[in-house]
């Protein structure tokens, strides 16, 4: 009995070490990994959309008085170039945000990145405004409750598909999935995947367990746990874990609480290292860019980000 008890102990001493350096990224097929300041995609060419979107949610640091942008735009960062606004343009189909624009209320930077176009999937208008935003306030929700969440989300892509819209022949998705797990007690999770159709279905018929989104979707959810580890919690669902009453409002902050000092998390923030700028271009280098001859400021790729500037094509900082 005590042998157990200390095989118990150990296991999760060795889970608290581990989750504080795993990689909570899937592996899909592509994976072509774009790093954005507070979300991370794998973006597929083909279908001119991400194949997953993985950030962590920490609603407790989002600021209500961060208004939507609505700056959809393509994303600087895919070389290929990411879909664009004319292919959704009298398609039919909403630009369905992959990371949600609520969920990147943590500053302008963050707010302006989730309006890329290779954030966008497209999404039937009854889907999008209708059960999807429902799933998504209550991820936020629950993220408010349980502290921060790691949330994978996307399209699946697996060949069952609706067709396509635009110049660009951007794929329809008949299906999406969003996963949710608890960093501090991996028995917390959910998965859900659901048709890209208008519901008004409650959101747990739409659990299933990760052993089943992986082999519906092809992706491989946190495939850096040891296997182990992964057997443990991915093979069941684990509706009871979590409360599906809790409800949270976002109101805006008055001008007290405004003029307080907030810290946002900046954990997630990616800095490809030493980059610069100069005093009138559209783009950001690296420091033996041959463009630079003339002026080299220093800035920091979230600073480049929050001035419009994209990676230099010529030395691809």
């Amino acid at each position: 009995m005590k042998m157990k008890c200390l095989s118990v102990i150990l296991i999760s001493l060795n889970l608290l070490t581990y989750s504080q350096e795993i990689n909570w990224q899937p592996l899909g097929k592509e994976n072509k990994v774009i790093n954005h300041t507070y979300y991370t995609l794998s973006y597929s060419e083909k279908h001119e959309q991400a194949e997953w979107v993985q950030y962590t949610l920490k609603s407790n640091y989002l600021n209500p008085n961060i208004s939507r942008t609505d700056h959809f735009r393509t994303d600087p960062f895919i070389e290929t170039r990411s879909a664009e606004l004319i292919d959704y343009k009298g398609s039919g189909y909403d630009r369905g945000h992959l990371a949600p624009a609520a969920d990147m209320k943590y500053n302008r930077i963050a707010m302006s990145e989730s309006f890329y176009m290779s954030n966008m999937s497209p999404q039937s208008p009854s889907f999008n405004r209708g059960i999807w935003r429902k799933i998504e306030k209550q991820f936020r929700d629950w993220s408010y409750k349980y502290g921060e969440l790691i949330i994978v989300t996307g399209p699946v892509l697996n060949g069952d598909y609706l067709g396509s819209i635009g110049p660009n022949q951007v794929t329809i998705p008949k299906w999406y999935y969003k996963v949710a797990l608890d960093p501090t007690n991996y028995n917390r999770n959910v998965a859900i995947l659901i048709k890209n159709t208008g519901s008004s279905e409650d959101i747990k018929s739409f659990v299933v367990s990760i052993d089943y989104l992986e082999k519906f979707s092809g992706l491989d959810f946190f495939y850096s746990f040891p296997d182990e580890v992964e057997s443990t919690f991915e093979s069941s669902t684990h509706i009871s874990l979590w409360d599906w009453n809790v409800t949270y409002s976002s109101k805006p902050r008055t001008k007290t609480d405004v003029n307080r000092q907030v810290i946002y998390p900046t954990d997630h923030i990616q800095n490809s290292g030493n980059i610069f700028r100069t005093n009138t271009g559209k783009k950001y280098h690296s420091g033996n860019c041959r463009y630079l001859s003339k002026s080299k400021i220093p800035i920091t790729l979230a600073e480049a980000q929050e001035r419009g500037l994209g990676p230099c094509g010529v030395c691809k900082p």
